[in-house]
Protein backbone atom coordinates (compact mmCIF):
# COMPACT_ATOMS: atom_id res chain seq x y z
CA UNK A 1 0.00 0.00 0.00
CA UNK A 2 1.28 3.45 -0.90
CA UNK A 3 1.67 6.01 1.86
CA UNK A 4 1.56 9.72 1.18
CA UNK A 5 3.97 12.18 2.77
CA UNK A 6 2.28 14.04 5.62
CA UNK A 7 4.17 17.23 4.73
CA UNK A 8 3.85 17.46 0.93
CA UNK A 9 1.46 14.70 -0.15
CA UNK A 10 3.97 12.90 -2.39
CA UNK A 11 3.20 9.19 -2.85
CA UNK A 12 5.87 7.06 -1.20
CA UNK A 13 5.77 3.77 -3.10
CA UNK A 14 9.28 2.59 -2.20
CA UNK A 15 11.14 2.49 1.08
CA UNK A 16 13.76 4.89 -0.30
CA UNK A 17 11.01 7.50 -0.87
CA UNK A 18 10.77 7.91 2.91
CA UNK A 19 13.15 10.11 4.91
CA UNK A 20 16.40 8.18 5.47
CA UNK A 21 14.76 5.27 3.58
CA UNK A 22 12.92 4.49 6.83
CA UNK A 23 9.35 3.41 6.06
CA UNK A 24 8.39 4.21 9.67
CA UNK A 25 8.88 7.92 8.92
CA UNK A 26 5.61 9.38 7.58
CA UNK A 27 7.34 12.04 5.49
CA UNK A 28 9.36 11.84 2.30
CA UNK A 29 13.03 12.37 1.60
CA UNK A 30 12.27 15.82 0.13
CA UNK A 31 10.66 16.96 3.38
CA UNK A 32 13.58 15.83 5.54
CA UNK A 33 16.85 17.38 6.56
CA UNK A 34 20.09 15.39 6.22
CA UNK A 35 19.67 14.07 9.78
CA UNK A 36 16.18 12.75 8.95
CA UNK A 37 14.19 15.33 10.90
CA UNK A 38 11.25 16.89 9.12
CA UNK A 39 11.60 20.36 7.65
CA UNK A 40 9.79 23.17 9.45
CA UNK A 41 6.73 24.78 7.89
CA UNK A 42 8.69 27.89 6.79
CA UNK A 43 11.36 25.69 5.19
CA UNK A 44 8.77 23.57 3.38
CA UNK A 45 6.77 26.61 2.26
CA UNK A 46 9.88 28.28 0.81
CA UNK A 47 10.98 25.09 -0.94
CA UNK A 48 7.55 24.32 -2.35
CA UNK A 49 7.08 27.90 -3.56
CA UNK A 50 10.51 27.79 -5.19
CA UNK A 51 9.59 24.55 -6.93
CA UNK A 52 6.36 26.12 -8.24
CA UNK A 53 8.31 29.12 -9.55
CA UNK A 54 10.86 26.95 -11.33
CA UNK A 55 8.50 24.31 -12.72
CA UNK A 56 5.33 26.30 -13.32
CA UNK A 57 6.78 29.74 -14.02
CA UNK A 58 4.65 31.36 -11.32
CA UNK A 59 5.39 34.73 -9.79
CA UNK A 60 6.96 34.24 -6.34
CA UNK A 61 4.02 35.83 -4.49
CA UNK A 62 1.49 33.69 -6.35
CA UNK A 63 3.62 30.59 -5.79
CA UNK A 64 3.83 31.26 -2.03
CA UNK A 65 0.06 31.71 -1.83
CA UNK A 66 -0.60 28.54 -3.81
CA UNK A 67 1.93 26.55 -1.78
CA UNK A 68 0.36 27.74 1.50
CA UNK A 69 -3.11 26.73 0.27
CA UNK A 70 -1.91 23.23 -0.61
CA UNK A 71 0.23 22.71 2.49
CA UNK A 72 -2.49 23.71 4.95
CA UNK A 73 -4.56 20.73 3.75
CA UNK A 74 -1.86 18.19 4.67
CA UNK A 75 -1.69 16.41 8.03
CA UNK A 76 1.66 17.87 9.11
CA UNK A 77 0.38 21.44 8.82
CA UNK A 78 -3.40 21.14 9.30
CA UNK A 79 -3.34 21.71 13.07
CA UNK A 80 -1.01 24.69 12.65
CA UNK A 81 -3.60 26.42 10.48
CA UNK A 82 -6.70 25.38 12.40
CA UNK A 83 -5.58 27.74 15.19
CA UNK A 84 -5.25 30.78 12.90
Amino acid sequence: MTANCIACGMPMDRQEDHALADAARPYCRYCAREDGTMLSYPEKLAGYAGWLVSTQGLDRTVAESQAATILRQLPAWRERHSRT
